[in-house]
């Protein structure tokens, strides 16, 4: 997972957070290369994080023609 030294603290944090996607696909579905735009981040890396989260049981993703469409599995559990 991408990790960026805070400048303040000098310690390593997430760069895309769990909680910045859970935020990001709340009542929504969005294409790996949708979250990648809004994350700012390339689409693989978003693709690779997404699909760590689908791991983890937190997003699903259904393809649709070539493209993988990713949502939460329990929105009401991410609020």
């Amino acid at each position: 997972m991408p990790r960026r030294r805070n400048s303040d603290s000098g310690q390593y944090e997430e760069v895309y957070s769990t909680k910045d996607i859970v935020e990001l696909l709340r009542d929504t579905r969005l294409g790996t290369s949708e979250v990648a735009d809004e994350l700012g981040c390339h689409r693989t890396t978003a693709h690779d994080r997404l699909h760590e989260l689908k791991q983890g049981g937190i997003v699903t993703c259904e393809r649709v023609g070539n493209t993988q469409i990713w949502s939460l599995i329990d929105d009401e559990a991410h609020q």
